[in-house]
């Protein structure tokens, strides 16, 4: 994955929306461990994944203070029996074209939301097929999301 890039606040009806979806089936059980949706491209989209992931709050904290939130984190997360909870950051990012082996082996280390570009649309749908075909395995949410002008026949719009 690639993370989003750096951006200002992100449009508030978006974040909720995007959250919102996310989050369905993720808490207070995991009962969806996949799902797909399609987006209009939107300019407040990569600060919304930036809010989502935690960037914006991590930039907020600054240097130590951001440290030790990253690492109280990390040590919450590798706890035996530790379940990820509604205000914990997500792992956001878009996809890397051509990496649909990866996408076979990927499991979720946190809850993931995974961004797929417009550009890589006619890929969306291979990439969707290997993910569901290990979606078993996951301990940890997956929501992908294809960024296109059309909506994704079959799948959901935001």
């Amino acid at each position: 994955m690639e993370p989003p890039a750096p951006r200002a606040a992100p449009d508030a009806a978006l974040l909720r929306s995007l959250r919102a979806w996310c989050e369905a089936g993720a808490w207070p059980a995991l009962t969806l461990p996949l799902a797909a949706a399609s987006i209009a491209p939107h300019g407040g989209l990569e600060g919304a994944a930036g809010e989502l992931d935690g960037s914006h709050a991590l930039a907020r904290l600054g240097r130590w203070r951001g440290l030790a939130w990253r690492l109280q984190l990390l040590l919450r997360e590798r706890a035996p029996g530790h379940r990820p909870r509604p205000a914990d950051p997500w792992d956001c990012g878009w996809w890397r074209d051509g990496a649909l082996a990866a996408a076979t082996a990927f499991r979720p280390r946190r809850p993931t939301l995974l961004l797929v570009r417009e550009a890589s649309a006619a890929a969306a749908p291979a990439l969707l097929a290997a993910l569901q075909a290990q979606q078993a395995h996951y301990a940890r949410p997956l929501r992908v999301l294809q960024v296109s002008a059309a909506p994704v026949p079959g799948w959901p719009r935001l």
